[in-house]
């Protein structure tokens, strides 16, 4: 059982209740892992409030301010048990999303899960509109500041952003903060200027995926590990993870013999695959810190004719296809459809005013043959239990 942690601040005072093995949960982190996971979860240190003037702005090294952001993540379901229902707008708002391409399917899913959340709220009767927009390519990020300043000229009452750097948006946010706009960071774009982040949280991903092998295997046998881009803190957090996991156990029965750099790449992942397989024949489980890895492995693995299990990372279209098929073992979802939604419940609470933790982890959860038929909404339940049900309480 994963246990999730602890929040000390403001109503979240608590220790957060255990969870499932499937719905991440939180745990105290080591202090060697702090730096890896501030950047890996991509999650704000520092919660800086929303300044009214420009004598008010933070000093230019505010991201460098020291903070243990751990002690101020909340799992989403502990916001919905304290905060309860998402109080009505006293009046109409405009929230913008400054995202990355649509040609990624990722935050193509993540543009669907904010208009499906603000739908959400405009069935139940809030006057809102949302305008999601995407930057032209993984690397635009000129393009991608111009379509923000566009929304905080326009005067809209919140932004959402999704940074493709992590200073690429700065300019956007200081002068969002100047005119009073909200901010609230999605996914994976590090900003010490919103007040709120949403995301995954890559460590316990890499435990997700490890226990899963771990339990499939009978906790014995010869396990590795293939990471994305070395330089990369979401690989870094999620291999983490992965080790810690299985460090945990204290089982002498289970070998890691391999962590090799694939590089976010399928090619490179099927010849790693190759050589370990040549080397360790009876290699029985791989982690890959992303899905595109996790494909690309389990070619090779067919090919060889192997019986090694696989876990990809991210919950794309085609590990989802391929475990259906019977083919993939499993892959650790963060769905960006939902974390897209979460985006802007959050948003809305605190336009409406409520203290909203600086720090939200989005559920994610390991997809196998046993739920892959079912969408990661009916598994985590978030629209039949949540935004509907609580319009209708007010």
């Amino acid at each position: 059982m994963i246990v999730s942690g602890k929040y000390n601040q403001g109503k979240f005072q608590k220790i957060m209740k255990p969870v499932s093995r499937q719905i991440s949960g939180g745990r105290k982190m080591k202090k060697k892992l702090l730096a890896a996971l501030l950047a890996a979860s991509m999650m704000t240190a520092a919660a800086v409030p929303v300044y009214a003037s420009e004598d008010e702005l933070p000093s230019a090294d505010v991201a460098d301010q020291g903070y243990d952001f751990y002690d101020q993540a909340v799992q989403y379901n502990d916001i919905r048990e304290e905060l309860g229902a998402v109080p009505k707008l006293d009046e109409a708002v405009t929230i913008g999303f400054a995202t990355k391409t649509f040609e990624n399917e990722f935050w193509r899913m993540e543009k669907e899960g904010a208009e499906w959340g603000a739908e959400m709220f405009q069935d139940a009767g809030y006057d809102l509109t949302i305008d999601v927009r995407g930057a032209q390519t993984e690397s635009d990020e000129e393009g991608q500041l111009t379509l923000m300043m566009d929304m905080v000229n326009k005067g809209y009452n919140a932004i959402m952003i999704s940074g493709i750097s992590e200073g690429n948006l700065v300019p956007g946010c200081e002068a969002a903060m100047e005119k009073g706009i909200e901010l609230t960071t999605v996914m994976d774009a590090f900003s010490p200027y919103a007040g709120t982040t949403v995301g995954a949280w890559h460590y316990m991903a890499g435990k997700q995926g490890a226990e899963w092998i771990y339990n499939k295997i009978g906790q014995e046998g010869q396990v590795a590990c293939i990471t994305g881009l070395s330089q990369a803190t979401a690989a870094q957090a999620r291999t983490q993870g992965f080790n810690d996991f299985f460090a945990e156990q204290n089982n002498d029965k289970i070998e890691i013999v391999a962590v090799q750099n694939g590089d976010w790449d399928r090619q490179k992942a099927y010849n790693i695959t190759e050589t370990l397989l040549q080397q360790y024949p009876d290699l029985k489980g791989i982690y890959c810190n992303n899905d595109t890895m996790a494909m690309g492995s389990l070619e090779a693995i067919k090919a060889a004719g192997s019986d090694c299990v696989v876990v990809g990372t991210d919950g794309t279209s085609e590990a989802i296809a391929s475990i259906q098929e019977g083919e993939l073992d499993a892959t650790v979802d963060f769905s960006p459809k939902v974390m897209g939604a979460i985006g802007v419940e959050m948003t809305i609470r605190k336009l409406a005013g409520q203290d909203v933790p600086k720090v939200v982890y989005a559920p994610q959860c390991v997809r196998d043959s046993e739920n892959v038929d079912k969408t990661f909404e009916e598994i985590f339940g978030y629209e039949s239990q949540y935004i509907r049900e609580t319009a209708k309480s007010q």
